[in-house]
């Protein structure tokens, strides 16, 4: 009887035992993210949990261009940022420790060179002796350089205004420029805060932007942090192709516009976590740009010790078997 009793007892002191969670090591991490549609991504990730599934407690840091979010990622202040190719390629130059570990969405009508009407400008031709608001060291500069290139105006005598990507619709429109060489949704914006005609003197296609993800890491190995980062906004990815409205309408929160600001470009955007030849390539010929017009000094950077592709393959080799 006494054992029985027992028995008894420890079985009701088992199944009403207090129940204990087991303990998850979450990494907490910061990333310094542009406040762009481009962008999409990281938000995503955020709302739907999937940093979380990685094992991941991710704060996202605001920022104004890939400039800006590179600052931060230098100072410490990140462990990763996001980043157009031209703004990784500089911070490379003069930091030793840039890796850029994939691409996760390109666009060829992102940029664009905006002036008014009323300028009586009508083609690049006509930019002679004009001032031109620029983003310095990064794809709007690039981008300007890349169309001049491309009409064989290279010699062309220009005034570059140097500005923070929240100056350029302003100074477009207060007459402190004739033209800004920028990207979206600052075009969207300008065609909403003035009646007067706007004309694009860029050309579709002609530049493919691309929007990285970058860190500081000296190996040429992805760790598991890495990993499990690439894992959350490649999950966030297929969501997006799967939830385009949705999509939408989360980015359109998230940055505090209307979501036909987001649909003004949303069909120019490819969203796709790669690392390839193209990446490359497209860098490469941007490091030799910067050479040639001595905005960095000496040889072009060699930007295959910037980019981590081998290391992306054996990532993508191995998400492939789990």
């Amino acid at each position: 009887m006494v054992a029985l009793v027992l028995i008894i007892g420890l079985g009701w002191f088992s199944v009403n035992k207090p129940v204990t969670s087991p303990v998850v090591n979450v990494e907490k991490v910061k990333v310094s993210v542009s406040l762009t549609p481009l962008s999409t991504p990281f938000f995503v990730a955020q709302q739907q949990g999937f940093y979380a599934k990685q094992g991941l407690n991710v704060e996202v840091v605001p920022c104004r261009g890939g400039v800006h979010c590179a600052e931060l990622l230098q100072e410490g202040a990140v462990e990763y940022a996001t980043t157009s190719g031209t703004v990784a390629l500089f911070n490379s130059y003069y930091h030793d420790n840039i890796a850029l570990l994939a691409s996760f969405v390109k666009s060829s009508n992102d940029l664009k060179l905006l002036t008014l009407a009323p300028n009586q400008i009508t083609s690049i031709h006509d930019l002679e002796n004009k001032r031109i608001g620029i983003i310095k060291a990064s794809a709007s500069e690039y981008y300007f350089d890349f169309l001049l290139i491309s009409n064989a105006l290279q010699d062309l005598q220009v005034e570059r205004v140097y500005l923070k990507p929240d100056d350029m619709v302003n100074a477009l429109l207060s007459d402190q420029v004739d033209a800004i060489s920028i990207w979206e949704p600052y075009g969207y914006r300008a065609s909403q805060l003035t009646s007067l005609p706007i004309i694009n003197l860029g050309t579709e296609g002609i530049f493919q932007l691309t929007f990285n993800l970058v860190t500081t890491s000296p190996v040429d190995a992805l760790n598991a942090r890495d990993k499990a980062m690439l894992l959350a906004i490649e999950e966030a990815i297929t969501w997006i192709e799967e939830h385009p409205v949705e999509s939408i309408a989360l980015i359109s929160e998230q940055l505090n516009i209307k979501p036909e600001q987001v649909e003004w470009s949303w069909n120019d955007y490819i969203f796709s976590l790669t690392n390839d030849y193209i990446l490359l390539s497209n860098l490469q010929m941007q490091a030799r740009w910067a050479s040639e017009r001595n905005i960095l000094q000496g040889e072009p950077v060699d930007v295959r010790a910037m980019v981590r592709s081998e290391a992306f393959s054996d990532f993508k080799r191995e998400a492939s078997l789990q």
